[in-house]
């Protein structure tokens, strides 16, 4: 802990728990500083001050920053929240254009048109953040397509300026989702012209937030080791392939971790009974309770299989649709719960209507319920077309569920395929994005679940492991050191 006193760090995320989340990001911007800050760090985690934050819950500051966007200037004031020690969350009042509205990114109309200049603010502010704070980071870590203009802004500060030459961190959570927007908004971010260039922000005659970061970034992370590989080719380089090897050397795969205390069936809230890895009983009673929940029996050797998830192409929806027949041939009774594109909603509720006793299905999202799935299924299914890191596998594991996930992203990091003959692995992989490789996968599953013994060492394998952020930090720390 010593050789980390006084290492501070600037956090900036679009969205942290406890104050705003839509997705792992705000998990990640939640339990990263918290666990740094446990490691003997000071964090200040930086986010602006939507409409969904309670600013009357916050300590308002005399510090204030102006920033000019498109030749006006802008105004924000900040305000603070020491929510665990060693760690303060800094939030940006700019109401006038930007951060009144009580969403983060959009409404039901889709983005909103103006998320170039609410962006591109943020990015702004964050090089003069520091002193209006009366701080002097060593480290400047900004995460996903919203911050990625923030290392170039840092490497363009003038002589003298306090923050000039601060190292930055620029972590990648989602490669398909790049912050584009037209060559019209360049003038919005003051960046000079040459910037504008394939060397610079621009590609296919846009702005790319994701791309500025990648190249300007003094270190490159992405979510997991395999992904960190994966963006390095085609199909998962979303044609920010070239950049990303150019960065090749600076780019490292540093897996999420979980919140240990938050995700913890002896300690859960939200369960019925609590349990351990050597008290297994209150899982019982727990799975007794998700198929109450969904109205379905209690059917001696059939499989719960539960699914928390959004309803989209990425998290294999189109896969567990196409083997609808198939997995519904088999002994299991499946839970979902999850929203997303109306196709895969709507093809949900069409399955739940064809096989009632069998699938129990939850358009939404339900805290409560999704902690219940974790506990209460046997198996979990993630058949992900690419998945960066992936949370959900890391709860199954804590959880006493056994996942079966495709072979991709931190799936492929953290579930080890089940070898009978050595009793070693945790879960059960397949590889090819085809229906047939997905139920061959199940079966497989649904087999070692027949063998109570095997099935016990699956279960126990995952329950030993520790996907804490303590690990996840400790390898963050020997980054930040590489660079200051």
């Amino acid at each position: 802990m010593g050789k980390n006193k006084g290492l501070t760090i600037l956090f900036a995320a679009s969205e942290a728990l406890p104050f705003a989340k839509t997705g792992g990001l705000g998990d990640v911007a939640g339990g990263l500083p918290r666990a740094l800050a446990e490691a003997g760090c000071s964090v200040a985690v930086l986010l602006p001050l939507y409409g969904c934050i309670d600013k009357n819950k916050l300590q308002k500051t005399a510090s204030s920053i102006t920033v000019m966007i498109g030749g006006r200037p802008y105004i924000t004031t900040l305000y603070k929240k020491e929510v665990f020690p060693g760690v303060t969350h800094w939030f940006l009042h700019q109401p006038e254009l930007y951060y009144s509205r009580p969403n983060i990114y959009g409404d039901q109309n889709g983005d909103y048109p103006d998320n170039d200049a609410r962006f591109i603010f943020f990015n702004r502010v964050l090089a003069e953040f520091p002193a209006a704070a009366n701080l002097r980071p060593d480290v400047v870590h900004v995460n996903d397509w919203h911050l990625g203009l923030a290392p170039l802004y840092l490497k363009l500060l003038p002589q003298g300026h306090p923050m000039r030459g601060t190292p930055s961190v620029f972590s990648i959570h989602n490669l398909a989702y790049q912050g584009l927007f037209p060559r019209e908004s360049y003038p919005l971010t003051g960046l000079p012209e040459k910037y504008f260039s394939d060397d610079g922000v621009e590609i296919w005659g846009k702005i790319n937030f994701m791309k500025a970061g990648i190249l300007f970034a003094d270190a490159v992370t992405a979510v997991s080791p395999t992904y960190a590989k994966e963006i390095l080719g085609k199909e998962l380089g979303f044609g920010l392939e070239k950049p990303l090897n150019r960065r090749k050397k600076s780019l490292f795969g540093i897996l999420n971790g979980i919140d240990a205390d938050e995700w913890n069936p002896a300690t859960d809230k939200h369960l019925p009974a609590a349990y351990s890895a050597k008290k297994m009983a209150g899982k019982v009673k727990c799975r007794e309770a998700l198929l109450k929940k969904f109205s379905l029996p209690d059917v001696p050797g059939r499989a719960v299989v539960g699914i928390v998830s959004r309803m989209v192409e990425q998290k294999g929806f189109g896969l567990i649709t196409a083997a609808e027949k198939e997995l519904m041939k088999l002994n299991i009774a499946l839970v979902v719960l999850g929203t997303g594109q109306p196709k895969y909603e709507n093809e949900l509720r069409d399955i739940a209507k064809k096989h009632p006793g069998r699938v129990g299905l939850t358009i939404g999202y339900d805290e409560g319920l999704a902690h219940l799935i974790e506990a209460g299924s046997d198996l979990f299914l993630m058949p992900s077309h690419f998945e960066p890191c992936g949370l959900n596998q890391m709860y199954s594991l804590r959880y006493g569920t056994v996942p079966v996930v495709r072979a991709t992203g931190g799936l492929a990091d953290t579930v080890v395929n089940w070898q009978p003959a050595g009793k070693k692995g945790n879960g059960f992989l397949f590889k090819a994005a085809t229906p047939q490789a997905f139920v061959a996968s199940v079966k497989n599953a649904l087999k070692a679940f027949g063998n109570k013994k095997e099935w016990n060492r699956i279960v126990q394998n995952g329950m030993a492991e520790d996907h804490s952020w303590r690990k996840s930090a400790e390898r963050y720390l020997a980054l930040y050191r590489t660079l200051v």
